[in-house]
């Protein structure tokens, strides 16, 4: 059986220079001859980047509509047929400048393709000096640069070589504010080692810094379990109205005992809607949200299987 498909989200105000960024890092998976995918998002209706990447990598493109939102049902359908069909060992996807990296986050672990697949990392790239400067954008565009620097597990401040040595340490102090659980590295032309990039979201709740270590419990996580056996609607929707604040979303499909159909679940801080669909699923659940008590969670869903029998 295949392993899991490693998927890193490439984040990042435009011109960033995360299209550079995925380049290098196309060289070097390819010198250790790892098959790679790529997901390229564009907002306009013609593609402008994939051309930088060659034609030995697997791509699928997203036009006209962000990833994030528009197109978030296409990002499913799309990560599906790249598992079916490719079977790379990574999935590189490189969101526009406008998207903010837990809407990309959300939309790959549909509960379709949540089981094939890693999301390791968030790599956010930050242009150096557009941050020094980002007070002359609007508050819209200045609150998303932040939101992608606070959400990213990697954080490249890119195009160092365009501030000074004081204003480095100066952008460092303010990323670090926003961000104290990512690792952050100063690059030109994107130019990073892969090896510092493959550190695992989860890996990095294992530091022996405290400090990462006890952010590491107030970021977002994801996962997924899959039924084996139908539930009682009725104790589902009360473990679904017992779900604590911290759980900001929940998707998938279950069966119950009571109704012969699939259903749908869709559950968003705190709102709660099923509705049955003659479909034929795998009965997976995705959970997300912040500092997730995995192994509670396991326990109470097999828990519904048991009390359901």
């Amino acid at each position: 059986m295949q392993a899991n498909v490693e998927i890193y989200i490439l984040a990042g105000f435009l011109g960033s220079g995360k299209s550079t960024l995925l380049k290098n890092l196309l060289i070097e998976e390819n010198e250790k001859n790892r098959k790679v995918a790529v997901l390229m998002n564009e907002l306009g209706e013609l593609s402008v980047d994939s051309g930088i990447i060659g034609t030995d990598v697997s791509i699928r493109e997203l036009l006209n509509g962000c990833i994030c939102c528009t197109l978030k049902d296409e990002v499913e359908i799309q990560l599906l047929m790249l598992y079916q069909q490719e079977q790379p060992d990574v999935i590189y996807i490189e969101a526009t400048g406008v998207a903010h990296p837990i809407e990309i986050l959300d939309a790959c672990m549909s509960p379709v393709i949540a089981p094939h697949v890693h999301v390791k990392s968030i790599i956010s790239v930050v242009d150096s000096k557009r941050w020094l400067n980002r007070n002359q954008l609007n508050n819209q565009l200045q609150k998303l640069i932040e939101e992608q620097v606070k959400y990213g597990d990697i954080i490249l401040l890119n195009k160092s070589d365009c501030v000074s040595a004081v204003e480095r340490a100066y952008i460092q102090e303010e990323i670090t504010k926003i961000n104290t659980r990512a690792q952050q590295f100063f690059t030109t032309f994107a130019d990073v080692p892969l090896t510092k990039l493959r550190i695992s979201r989860e890996d990095m709740g294992n530091s022996d810094n405290e400090t990462v270590h006890v952010h590491h419990h107030l970021h977002i996580q994801a996962m997924t379990y899959q039924f084996h056996k139908m539930l009682s609607k009725e104790r589902f929707e009360t473990w679904l109205n017992s779900l604590p604040s911290t759980i900001y979303r929940v998707k998938g499909f279950v069966r119950f005992k009571e109704n012969p159909l699939v259903h749908v679940v869709q559950y968003s801080y705190g709102a709660p809607y099923l509705f049955g669909q003659k479909i034929n699923f795998p009965e997976n659940l995705v959970l997300i949200g912040s500092g997730l008590d995995k192994k509670q969670l396991m326990m109470e869903l097999s828990e519904l299987e048991t009390l359901s029998e």
